[in-house]
């Protein structure tokens, strides 16, 4: 054979195998991918404001399960077996959504004097870190569920002790049995596990200060 022949057929196999690919594309084979984020209305509650912390609170990047490390959204419907959505992805990885939420969360509540991230030019008080134990849909016979599980540590900027911890976690019921319904049962999960994150972390600041005086 020919080198000009080898290299004709070679051309023509990949021009056979572009050809298929086009056709099979434009015959909708490859169905198109969806992008989520959580999102949901920070609600202010204006009865904690009489005791805000005077402490600078730094959020650092959460950290999160290897099955949580992908941005493609986990379903399952055993502790056993773990499935994947291939074309219904969250825009970053949940890590990066939780710390996210998580910075704008504390800063909005209006509960500590300040709330930074890190690495931050201010000098810090406490950090808060933590992980991610569940950010997934959980499907049980007939309902569908949005399942958060956080791991929370407080610790003391100058010392590095842990201060507080607690594991939080919450399931809420989708509305229906389709991905943007649960996307916001998991929203709600995640609002639900912060909102209690910052109830215990400002009511253990603020007893220790009194215990201090």
């Amino acid at each position: 054979m020919s080198l000009f022949s080898a290299y004709s057929k070679g051309t023509a196999l990949i021009l056979t195998a572009f050809l298929f690919l086009s056709f099979f594309t434009s015959c909708g084979g490859i169905p198109p991918t969806y992008f989520y984020r959580v999102d949901y209305e920070i609600m202010e509650d204006e009865s904690n404001h009489r005791d805000v912390v005077p402490v600078t609170l730094a959020i650092a990047p959460f950290k999160s399960d290897i099955l949580y490390e992908s941005d493609k959204i986990v379903y399952r419907n055993s502790r056993y077996e773990v499935q994947f959505y291939n074309y219904r992805r969250w825009i970053v990885p949940p890590k990066k959504l939780v710390t996210e939420k998580l910075y704008k969360h504390y800063r909005a509540t209006g509960n500590f004097e300040r709330v930074v991230r890190t690495p931050s030019t201010f000098p810090v008080d406490y950090i808060l870190q933590g992980r991610i134990h569940a950010f997934e849909e959980w499907d049980e016979k007939d309902t569908w569920y949005g399942f958060v599980k956080l791991e929370f540590e407080l610790r003391h900027a100058k010392t590095n002790e842990i201060v507080w911890e607690k594991v939080l976690s919450r399931r809420t019921t989708a509305k229906q049995k389709d991905p943007v319904s649960v996307v916001e049962a998991i929203s709600e999960s995640l609002n639900f596990v912060i909102n209690r994150s910052i109830q215990g972390v400002q009511i253990h600041l603020v007893s220790h200060r009194a215990e201090s005086r």
